[in-house]
């Protein structure tokens, strides 16, 4: 016999319990480099080393343009070691969060700012023929030859 006022139906389940945790589908351990993202990361690496060393092997014309350069390439140099360690070692199946959508922000961050520096280290290159003035008799390209290639080594 029902309850009076009661129904044949039990009450709905709680949704929030039927949700699944996020799921690592990105490998761990050294299988990430096999993937698209540990290639990514490895390239990251190797490209933000390269644009590490040739900014700092010029001389800085214009600090606030490359200091935002060199800090771009720092930093995401950095991340990017981080980010590929915690794949590395296992310790994205310890982590519960989204990974698929962590990497893709991670990547997308990536290239805005490195984008940004490109933009910022090309525009330091196309300075190149500007006359800087020491004083009234004595001028000076913004950029020697040799250091000019280097930017545009650093641009690409």
């Amino acid at each position: 016999m029902l309850p009076r006022g009661g129904s044949s139906m039990p009450p709905p389940p709680n949704p929030a319990a039927y949700f699944p945790p996020p799921r690592v589908t990105l490998p761990s351990g050294p299988d990430i480099l096999r993937t698209y993202s540990g290639a990514f990361i490895s390239l990251e690496i190797l490209f933000g080393t390269v644009v590490w060393i040739l900014v700092s092997a010029t001389r800085v014309p214009l600090p606030l343009l490359q200091g935002w350069v060199m800090f771009v390439a720092v930093t995401a140099w950095f991340l990017s070691v981080v980010f590929l360690c915690v794949f590395l070692f296992s310790y994205a199946n310890r982590i519960a969060i989204n990974w698929n959508q962590a990497d893709f922000l991670f990547h997308g961050a990536t290239f805005v700012f490195y984008f940004g520096a490109f933009l910022l280290q090309a525009a330091t290159t196309s300075l190149h023929h500007l006359p800087r003035n020491f004083n009234s008799t004595t001028q000076e390209i913004l950029l020697a030859d040799h250091e000019y290639n280097i930017s545009i080594a650093a641009s690409v």
